[in-house]
């Protein structure tokens, strides 16, 4: 697909997923490309009228493995459960912290777990009458993401700015003990330190491995059972390769630049980029893969969000959502009971009307009797011109047989005389 900066759906986009935007302005979208109908609708989730300044999304994750509620963080001390079940669930729930801006939230044992930007993990208790008390566990003096494990939930990672701020890993169900501590790579070889800003971190397919990504424009993958250092790493030599944001899944880490730049790497060759994503025109905040790891979600300051699919890289849907999109989430559509009621109910009532059209159709005027005798009695039209022709018919035919008849006893005669005069 040609870059444009239109909205555009790929006709072999026919997966049905719903996406989900924060933006800088605060407001939090709903986009359903499974839609025919509008699939660039977009819905306001959240009170556009009681955004500030300070109301910039600036972390969007899912509480549960069902991924039925989405944990709203913004650069304010207030966070947000949304809860994206059915009717009759309850409404937003918002929860207060004692800093911000936040930049990671996580939800493991009615607790929530959000990261601050000063370097602090705060850990407030849901569903209590009475105000519970904080539990704080510093992870250095800056941070810039605090990631949650999906196969683990009670281990977090975080990272940020500096050397005593790189990978960490902490353990919730251990009252938050610090159970991992990146080390920096050696010296270079003018003996200086080598750079550190963890600008983001992800989890692979277990807690053991770790990946991250820096706007000094480095990738580096962590085994926490075999080293503190990388395992595996990838550096840029080239201007402006200043990675903001990565997702991780199997084998592959994709992430996002500053300058717009979407890469794939793989984790058993990590030299060079494996695929390359285009489309973009501004710099890249955040990504998200759907369960499958199919299909590949980003926001862009450009204002687009778009998906990607990750093997093969083409663009399969672009939307613009007016403000700047900062965080992104994808799932799956699922369709509610009442759709489902309710096309029940449009295929009975469309049964009924052709039952209505079939009964109009079968319907006649009543007979009348004298009619249909005086019809009966009536001579056909065509019968006696039939009977001509077909008496016609017969005496040609008995003509025709004359004649034959005729010839047979001539040619006979023609023979006899021929013989009486040879016997002579």
């Amino acid at each position: 697909m040609k870059w444009t900066t239109a909205n555009v759906k790929h006709h072999n986009y026919t997966a049905k997923h719903e996406i989900y935007v924060g933006t800088h302005t605060g407001s939090f979208k709903h986009l359903c490309p499974a839609d025919e109908k509008t699939p660039y609708g977009q819905s306001n989730l959240s009170d556009i009228k009681s955004l500030d300044k300070e109301s910039r999304v600036t972390t969007l994750s899912f509480g549960n493995d069902q991924q039925t509620e989405i944990l709203l963080g913004r650069a304010k001390n207030t966070a947000e459960i949304c809860p994206l079940a059915r009717a009759g669930s309850p409404g937003v729930v918002q929860v207060d912290f004692k800093a911000a801006p936040i930049v990671g939230l996580a939800r493991y044992n009615d607790r929530l777990i959000a990261g601050i930007a000063n370097g602090q993990i705060q850990s407030v208790l849901l569903d209590s009458e009475e105000d519970s008390e904080e539990n704080l566990i510093s992870a250095g003096d800056e941070m810039d993401h605090l990631r949650q494990c999906t196969q683990a939930r009670h281990i977090v990672a975080t990272g940020g700015k500096g050397r005593q701020n790189n990978l960490k890993i902490f353990d919730l169900a251990a009252d938050g003990k610090q159970i991992f501590s990146s080390k920096n790579l050696p010296n270079d070889y003018l003996q200086l330190e080598v750079n550190v800003w963890d600008s983001d971190v992800g989890f692979m397919d277990s807690p053991q491995v770790v990946a991250t990504c820096s706007r000094y424009g480095y990738v580096r993958l962590y085994d926490t059972r075999k080293q503190r250092r990388p395992v595996a790493l990838y550096s840029s030599e080239e201007h402006g390769m200043s990675f903001a944001t990565l997702v991780a899944h199997g084998n592959y880490i994709y992430t996002g630049t500053t300058m717009g730049a979407l890469k794939a790497f793989d984790t058993r060759r990590m030299k060079t980029h494996v695929h390359t994503y285009k489309g973009f025109t501004g710099g890249i905040s955040d990504l998200h893969l759907d369960s499958s790891g199919k299909y590949l979600s980003s926001a862009s300051l450009d204002r687009y969000v778009r998906v990607h699919e990750a093997e093969s890289t083409v663009l399969l849907y672009q939307c613009y959502v007016k403000s700047k999109a900062t965080k992104i989430l994808i799932r799956p559509a699922e369709e509610t009971e009442k759709e489902e009621t309710d096309n029940e109910d449009d295929d009975e009532e469309v049964e009924q009307q052709v039952d209505k059209r079939n009964n109009k159709q079968i319907k006649t005027t009543p007979v009348d009797d004298e009619y249909e005798d005086m019809f009966e009695q009536m001579p056909t039209v065509g019968d006696e011109e039939d009977n001509e022709d077909e008496d016609d018919n017969d005496q040609a035919e008995t003509t025709k047989k004359q004649q034959q008849q005729k010839k047979r006893k001539a040619s006979k005669q023609i023979l006899q005389s021929k013989k009486k005069k040879t016997t002579k």
